[in-house]
């Protein structure tokens, strides 16, 4: 009995893959003529999509570090009385936020015909890139969170007040930027793919110095901050100084020619005053120097390995992905009438 059932299968599967044969020879031409079909129309409708232009440029960041030769053990390490190092990983996020958005929004560009724009936000408004991304941003807000903005104020500048409308412009501005770190080599590339090349160009070398500026504050913060506070006290310790100086020198001139020993004990105190205000107005300026020394060994310097230019050759749409996407689509589709409609195996199943 088993043996009989198992011949059964056999045959079934026998006559299952001749029947898949039969079925390729006999629409093969078919399934090819629908495919090659809908490939030409993939080419043509790919005429009425928008020509892009991606600008990008290289980067290749390097630290000041005594023992490693690893660029990114340089970005992560930390050296002895040094500040924390900004970890490369992390970079995509510094154009990902909201003040970069801001940023770029009110960066001034000129678009391929030599119209110039105060703003990124008036060129983004006048080709309309920004207002559907608003709309669609503004159907999941509720009137509920609109009214409870507007009813309570924040008054604190550390805090964000936006709008739909002013969120979705800066999501626009943000998505235009993309940046891609290498982690094994160590470099980071920065592109923009937009209609005008131009303008992708300039939003490029804007990214650019937002992200190294960004981090050269960073990591020059703590360092710069202890810098600005012994200019301080170098300023307060010189004025100190002189007025020591100052009062020593008409001491002497008033009792130039005394004898007593009051007047040397006054004298003695008055050098002392000058001299302790001269070592100490000596020690911050050796430490206000090394300070700075420190200033420079922490800044960190990016290599341009490419530098931002203005593309030409346009990065989409590119036409033979269109052409076997829609060949792969027109022969599944043949292929479903043909099962469905054609030979109807779904009743004879």
């Amino acid at each position: 009995m088993l043996d009989q059932q198992n011949t059964k299968k056999n045959e079934t599967l026998e006559i299952s893959i001749r029947d898949l044969i039969n079925f390729l020879k006999k629409y093969f031409l078919l399934l090819v003529l629908a495919g090659v079909s809908f490939a030409i129309i993939g080419v043509l409708y790919s005429f009425l999509l928008t020509r892009m232009f991606t600008a990008q440029t290289v980067l290749l960041p390097e630290y000041s570090m005594s023992n490693s030769n690893s660029i990114f053990s340089m970005a992560v390490g930390s050296e002895k009385g040094g500040a924390e190092k900004l970890v490369p990983d992390l970079y995509p996020n510094i154009l990902k936020s909201t003040p970069f958005g801001q940023y770029l929004l009110k960066q001034p560009v000129t678009d391929e015909s030599g119209k110039k724009y105060a703003r990124l936000e008036e060129y983004l408004g006048r080709t309309n890139e920004v207002s559907i991304i608003s709309s669609i941003l503004s159907i999941f807000k509720s009137g509920k969170a609109k009214s409870s903005t507007k009813s309570a104020p924040i008054s604190s500048p550390d805090i964000l007040t936006l709008s739909s409308e002013e969120q979705g412009k800066i999501s626009a501005a943000i998505g235009l930027v993309g940046i891609n770190v290498d982690n094994k080599n160590g470099i980071i590339t920065i592109d923009c793919e937009m209609s005008d090349p131009v303008v992708a160009a300039i939003l490029v070398e804007a990214s650019k110095k937002y992200l190294i500026s960004y981090v050269e504050e960073y990591r020059t913060s703590k360092t710069s901050d202890q810098v600005t506070f012994l200019q301080e006290r170098v300023t307060e310790s010189k004025s100190r100084q002189n007025k020591a100086e100052y009062a020593l020198q008409s001491y002497r001139d008033r009792n130039r020619s005394s004898y007593l020993n009051v007047a040397r004990i006054e004298e003695q105190r008055l050098q002392a005053d000058y001299t302790l205000a001269q070592s100490v107005y000596s020690d911050l300026v050796v430490k206000l120097e090394q300070a700075k020394i420190k200033v420079k060994e922490e800044k960190p310097v990016f290599k341009i390995l490419e530098p931002a230019k203005v593309p030409t050759y346009k990065s989409s749409p590119k036409r033979p992905i269109i052409a076997i996407i829609f060949a792969v689509a027109g022969g599944f589709m043949a292929l479903l009438y043909i099962i469905f409609f054609k030979e109807k195996y779904h009743l004879k199943l």
